[in-house]
């Protein structure tokens, strides 16, 4: 048999060259397989290193942001009650008036002459009606011309009534301490029943009116501190007056006023204004912003390491942003914050943690 064998492969020589050939390949082929295998097992086992820093946190107190513009207290139109000619001006745009202050007189016309012709009827019927009066205590007048006589007096007392009145809306007085906005009317106009004459606004208390959330407006009571923002960057103190019952159709959120002193009227109205509420405190952590992340609902939250060094993710909302990082509600009284490496792990992942101080990193 082997000497069968060995004249075959003296007659076909690359019969055993193909033998050795295949030999070699699953010999190689085997070695490869067991490294990568090692290698796969290797991997497997390795437990990746992050940074970690334990925090302590603090009690911050959670501040709520409005934006909006400054608008006057009272803002008033003041129209014409009687109809005539503008016939004196005693004020300019921009002065500032005292509630009741004479702006303007119409033209009196025939007023006082009327007045005075009431006003001596009057004192006639007058007469006439006490000496009905006497008459029908003596008998000799019945109750109907009495009465007759009371209605003439009454007629006599509405009619005096009525030009008195007239006579006053001649005189446009201010119906409340502020500043002429807009005067609307020169000499020699003449102007109607309903007709404007001037704007008339009040700038103490100045108001910020602003819009908040459904979620803002819990924390929210009228009386409470606020202070405000302007362009000259100081901040003014100031307090909620009101807070909308009914939240608005269209944004669904809740109108606010806030009330600031402004007893020179210095601050105009129309300023872009920031309105910031403190509430009560909470406990908060300062982090670089970088160490933020962002999970798979596009949440923003830190990573962090629990108890059997895995990694969570954890939820958080800004209380406020300074010079040296953020300052977060939601990880909590205590955490160990993942500072490097948290691009490289996952939610889950099991984790080899390298401590630091947390004044190692900071201003990183």
């Amino acid at each position: 048999m082997l000497k069968k064998l060995a004249q075959q492969l003296e007659e076909k020589p690359y019969i055993l060259a193909i033998i050795i050939v295949v030999a070699i390949c699953i010999w190689m082929g085997s070695g490869s397989s067991h490294a990568s295998n090692e290698q796969s097992s290797s991997t497997f086992e390795k437990t990746a290193k992050v940074q970690v820093v334990k925090l302590v946190a603090q009690d911050i107190k959670k501040t709520l942001s409005f934006y909006g513009k400054s608008e006057p207290d009272k803002l008033a139109r003041v129209s014409a009650r009687q109809a005539g000619e503008v016939n004196k001006i005693y004020v300019q745009e921009g002065q500032f008036v005292e509630k009741g202050a004479l702006i303007l007189e119409l033209d009196k016309s025939d007023l006082v002459a009327q007045l005075g012709s009431a006003t001596a009827l009057l004192k006639q019927y007058t007469a006439e009606y006490e000496g009905a009066l006497s008459l029908r205590d003596q008998g000799l007048q019945d109750r109907v011309q009495t009465m007759r006589s009371e209605a003439v007096l009454a007629q006599g007392k509405a009619r005096l009534a009525g030009l008195e009145l007239q006579l006053e809306r001649t005189e446009i007085r201010a119906p409340f301490s502020g500043i002429i906005n807009k005067r609307l009317v020169q000499l020699g106009d003449y102007v109607a029943i309903g007709d404007p004459i001037l704007e008339l606004v009040d700038l103490d208390p100045l108001v910020v009116r602003a819009d908040a959330t459904q979620k803002e407006i819990t924390g929210l009571q009228v009386g409470q501190a606020v202070h405000a923002h302007v362009l000259n960057d100081k901040t003014y103190p100031g307090k909620v007056r009101y807070i909308a019952s009914v939240a608005d159709d269209s944004t669904n959120t809740f109108r606010i006023e806030a009330a600031f002193a402004n007893p020179e009227m210095k601050f105009k109205a129309g300023y872009s204004t920031q309105l910031d509420i403190s509430l009560d405190s909470a406990p908060a952590m300062l982090l670089s912003p970088a160490y933020m992340a962002l999970d798979s609902e596009g949440n923003i939250g830190v990573k962090v390491i629990n108890a059997e060094n895995r990694v969570e993710f954890k939820n958080v909302s800004l209380a406020k942003s300074t010079a040296e990082g953020v300052w977060l509600w939601g990880l909590g009284e205590t955490a160990n914050v993942i500072t490097l490496g948290q691009g490289f792990v996952r939610v889950g992942d099991s984790v080899e943690p390298v401590f630091v101080e947390a004044d190692t990193i900071a201003g990183e």
